[in-house]
């Protein structure tokens, strides 16, 4: 009897012992170790202490090797259980059914944190596959110096296109310098204009339209009348030429303000941020990080504890006193004092709370809705050679909005 009450006893403290051990969550962020070491593993510390029975494994991993690494990782089903993944990346997953959808791990109370648009990004068949996490969004940075050689007031630079236009023939005129640097790209200036795309059912184009040539012919407007850099060079060339003091303006991802301070210290000193102009659909467009779980993650409830913890809207703000980023939560950065005061001294800090208040409008619109993966790169090149073909006066516009849709619908119907 004594020996069947020893078992017994013993049984109990194996069990116990085995039902104290917290459960052991991996972790994978992209390319953030080690800048920011500190900043997550003050999250990860906090986090465990509000929840003793988790563990956190944090890992981070190389951008570029990442989707390759993680698609591994599922098919040996060793899948960890919450991953970092830009939208584009995060859609492809829910497409090869690599990702869990979410809603069952939330309530709507923790859903209502983030901003709508941000939720839809991953929204897909009614299902949520992500929570969005960090963005920066375009803002307008401006160069102060250039705008008052034109007699323009420095205060007040231009708030929608139209106005863009005219700025810059009042600068090339008075300064001989460019207005603007535009960052090209057809198919995001139609969405950007409220253009669709395809068709409903997602079988035709149905871009060709009057707002579309609107748009185009507002480009060659520019480009003819010597507005813009004949070059049309895009990202870098705006990088390189806003830096050496060659344009007045760059609607352009907050980030580039880093860039300007550590490169070109005398331009950043006259370098002030304004809201970006938006189109008809009023979306400020951002690349989105957020976090995932794969399909076959070990802790998946476990896994959205942590997610919405390091998602909140606290740890985000502490995250943006690091990195010139924005949080995706409806609490952002405009009450938040300590931004405030740098925001007296730091341009940075200005185009943060700017565009942290502009957050309802901001959307990653990198991914074509209703488009397969496959055909999304030749989608792209089809729209942009032709876009880029009429803006400098190779093929009429309207000539190269048909074009474009034909060959497009060629394209879905393979």
């Amino acid at each position: 009897m004594k020996k069947l009450l020893f078992i017994s006893v013993l049984v109990l403290l194996v069990t116990f012992a085995f039902a104290a051990r917290p459960v052991e969550i991996e972790v994978w962020t992209l390319s953030l170790s080690p800048t920011f070491d500190d900043y997550m593993n003050s999250v990860n510390e906090a986090f465990e202490e509000a929840y003793p029975d988790i563990k956190v494994n944090w890992v981070d991993v190389p951008y570029n090797a990442a989707l390759q690494k993680l698609q591994a990782a599922i098919a040996a089903n060793r899948a960890p259980d919450a991953v970092n993944l830009n939208t584009i990346w995060a859609l492809d997953m829910v497409g090869l059914e690599a990702l869990a959808p979410l809603d069952e791990y939330m309530n709507e109370v923790e859903i209502y944190r983030y901003w709508e648009k941000l939720m839809d990004n991953t929204r897909v068949a009614g299902n949520y596959y992500a929570i969005p996490w960090y963005a920066s969004p375009q803002i307008l940075i401006y160069n102060r110096q250039i705008l008052e050689d034109a007699g323009l007031d420095p205060d007040n630079p231009p708030s929608t296109w139209d106005e863009m236009l005219q700025a810059s023939r009042i600068i090339k005129e008075r300064t001989g310098k460019y207005g603007f640097e535009p960052n090209i790209i057809g198919y995001e200036d139609l969405i950007l204009e409220g253009v669709p795309l395809l068709s409903e059912d997602g079988e035709k184009a149905a871009f060709n339209t009057p707002e579309a040539l609107a748009k185009l012919n507002w480009y060659i407007t520019l480009y003819n009348e010597d507005l813009i850099p004949r070059s049309l060079g895009g990202y870098t060339a705006g990088q390189q030429n806003y830096s050496a003091g060659k344009i007045a303006m760059y609607p352009v991802g907050m980030s580039m303000l880093k860039h300007v301070q550590e490169n070109s210290p005398s331009i950043y000193e006259v370098t002030d941020v304004a809201p970006i102009p938006v189109g008809e659909a009023s979306i400020i467009k951002s690349p989105m990080m957020n976090m995932v779980v794969p399909i076959n993650a070990p802790h998946p409830a476990e896994a959205v504890k942590y997610i919405l913890w390091l998602t909140s809207a606290y740890w985000q703000v502490e995250f943006d006193k690091h990195a010139t980023i924005v949080p995706s939560t409806k609490i952002g950065l405009e009450q938040e004092k300590e931004f405030q005061e740098m925001a007296k001294t730091s341009a940075n800090a200005r185009a943060q709370i700017m565009a942290s208040s502009s957050m309802e409008n901001v959307a990653d619109i990198g991914y074509i809705a209703g488009l397969e993966n496959e055909k999304y790169a030749e989608f792209r090149r089809i729209i942009g050679d032709y876009w880029m073909a009429a803006i400098k006066g190779e093929i009429p516009a309207q000539e190269a909005l048909d074009k474009a849709e034909a060959e497009i619908n060629e394209l879905l119907q393979d």
